[in-house]
Parts: C-alpha cells; structure tokens; sequence
C-alpha cells in the first residue's frame, strides 16, 4: 500500500511483480458513512455517544474526507466531549463523575469540523474567504452577467463530458476591478469539495521548477475529487511576465498550457477559473485561446456608477453624495473598484466639513477624473 505511487521504482511494477494496482479514491457519502459507523462503534455500545448525533448528516459534511481524516474527526469530538470535565486551577484535575457523564454531542463534531480536522482534498474556506470579506457590489449590469454566467458554468461542469477536458474561463480585467473576488465568489458559490487556488503570493521565491510543481499538485489532487475547481490568479504574475524585454517563465507557461489541456479521467468534473490583467499578453502567449470562455470585468466610467459603489459602502452621508454628484458632474471619470473604495476610506478620515472635498482632490491627484478638452 502506498499514498505515492510516482516514488515507486518502475522496475517494481512491471508484469510479472505487481501486476494488479488498484486505486482507492476518496470514499463517497455512503462510504464516509460506513466508516463513522466504524469508528464510533465502541462509543455507541458504550452508551457514549449522544442520541442526537446524526452519522448521516456526518457523512454529507466530510466530503473528500479520507478515512485517516475521519479518524481523526472522531478523535477529536471525544477530545473535546473531555475537555468539558477538565478543571483549569491552580493544577489541572478531572471531574471524578467524569467517566460516568461523558457524553459525545454534535456539538464536539461540530467543533472538530470548524477547529481541528480539515481535509486535505477539500476547500480552502479560511484562505478563499479573505478575498470575499465583504459581499460583490454589483455595481453594473456586465458584473450581474458575470455573476450569472459563473452559475451556468458551474451548472454545466456537472454535467460536462470528461473526454472534452476540463471547463475554463478567464477573468480578465484592469488592475483593482475585482477579478479575484469574482473568481473566489464564483468557486465558493459552486460548492465543489475541492477547491484549491494558484496565486503568485502562494510561491514567491520558487524556482521555475518548483513552481511547475506545486502548480502540478494542485491539478494532481483536483484529480482525486469528483467535483474540484481551481482558481489559477494572477496568471501574468505566475509566469514571471515583466513588460520591459518583455521577459516571462516559458517553463511555468508550457506547464500551464499542458495542465489546462489536459484530459480528466472519467467520472471527474473540473472546473478552472483564470484572473489576468494582461489579455494581450496572455493572447500572444497562446494562453486565452485555451480558456473556453472569456469575460471582461470592466472598471467604473460613470457617475452613477461611481456612486452606487459607495452608496453600497455607506462611506459617504446623503448630502455629500449629492455634492459628489455636482463636483463630478458631467467630467470624464474612470477608476477601478479597488482604488475607489482606498481613495474614498482615506477621505473619510478628515474633517467632516472637507470629506468631499478631500475625496475629489485625491481622483484628480489619481488622473482618474480629468475635464473634457
């Protein structure tokens, strides 16, 4: 038995040594339910577990659990069930009536699932939530239609054919316009068990090399998981790409090209979302014509627009949105998302009397809102 089948010798798999090699995926819900009924049944014949505890409802939130993992879950509820019987004083002592009352709940499962367990296949929750803190603004129709065909393509993924490879798109956009909080919406809303994020932050410092390689594990345990997404960000920036030269990493994107490919096993459903600020780079790299899908997340042009952003903030009082509105008036204005909602926090700071005032001189200091000439 082995977990890494790529470090075995070849000449040990030959015919003729190990001929048969059977793979054992991730186990379904019926499996996972199995194996919790295994691990919790000195528990239950020992009047431990609580009545309540529900297996089933277990089993549907393990997804992509391995057995190891669910294990361990159980481990830790009784550790937890413990710990409601320890004394912290001056030394540490357990309730006499401890071994009596005992008593495993939801409550400790819960607990381990938020706390301590978490699955080496599953979704990346804590590192994905950072980039959606606060909700999507949907500040135009074109990111409602990016909203809504994030949903048709996560629809079609599980139902997509596996010989036809993987279901792309790419994001593309100028800097600050939200790319990467639309791709996360869009993984997180899917609520796929595997969901696994290529970001530039996540390897800096890698050789080309090991970059190639921890881009690899990513698909290569995407592949393990009936349903899995990956969001490749910032794709410009993994591949080393600096507009003076122009240089770039041709290693990472040969790599990339390959992976995003490369045929899936069947009965396995990917999906891919790429972010990039570069569309003409990526185009003449070859890159974009592998995508399946490409939309464009835009930045602000408008008043209305500039405004409905804020009003979605609540950084601005009534009447100093309206004063906005007469300072702006009919100038030309473009902006990203991103550095509107900075410019507009740092205005905030100042006297109440010169918020407006401050707010417009940064856009005008930023050259994002110019006169007409």
């Amino acid at each position: 038995m082995t977990n890494r089948k790529d470090l075995i010798d070849e000449a040990l798999l030959r015919p003729g040594r190990m001929e048969v090699q059977v793979e054992i995926s991730l186990a379904d819900e019926p499996g996972r339910l199995q194996i919790l009924e295994i691990h919790t049944r000195a528990l239950r014949e020992n009047n431990l577990l609580s009545s309540d505890v529900d297996l089933a409802e277990l089993a549907a939130q393990t997804k992509n659990f391995s057995g190891a993992e669910i294990e361990g879950l159980v481990r830790a509820a009784q550790s937890n069930a413990m710990n409601r019987f320890l004394k912290m004083e001056t030394t540490l002592e357990i309730a006499p009536d401890a071994v009596s009352k005992v008593l495993v709940k939801p409550t400790d499962f819960n607990h381990a699932l938020e706390h301590d367990i978490k699955p080496a296949f599953g979704a990346s929750d804590d590192d994905l939530e950072y980039f959606v803190l606060n909700d999507i603004i949907r500040w135009c129709p074109m990111i409602e239609q990016i909203i809504s065909d994030g949903k048709l393509l996560i629809e079609q993924t599980k139902v997509h054919d596996s010989s036809m490879g993987p279901v792309s798109v790419l994001l593309e956009g100028p800097v600050g316009s939200g790319k990467t909080a639309l791709a996360v919406n869009m993984a997180l809303a899917s609520e796929f068990p595997l969901i696994k994020m290529c970001s530039p932050e996540s390897m800096t410092g890698f050789s080309e090399q090991a970059k190639c390689n921890a881009i690899k594990k990513v698909f290569d345990d995407a592949d393990k998981s009936e349903l899995s997404c990956i969001i490749i960000d910032d794709i410009e920036k993994l591949l080393d790409y600096v507009q003076i030269g122009p240089r770039f990493s041709n290693m990472v994107l040969q790599s990339l090209l390959v992976l995003l490919k490369k045929k899936i096993r069947k009965g396995k459903k990917l999906l891919i979302v790429g972010t990039s600020s570069c569309k003409n780079v990526l185009h003449d790299m070859g890159m974009v014509q592998v995508f399946n899908m490409v939309l464009h997340v835009p930045g602000l042009s408008s008043l209305e627009q500039l405004v409905t952003v804020l009003e979605a903030r609540n950084l601005f009082e009534i009447d100093e949105l309206e004063r906005i509105r007469n300072e702006i008036g009919k100038r030309s204005l473009w902006i990203s998302v991103k550095k509107l909602l900075i410019l507009a926090e740092v205005a905030i700071r100042t006297q109440p009397s010169s918020r407006v005032d401050k707010f417009i001189s940064l856009l005008e200091r930023e050259e994002c809102l110019k006169d007409f000439t």
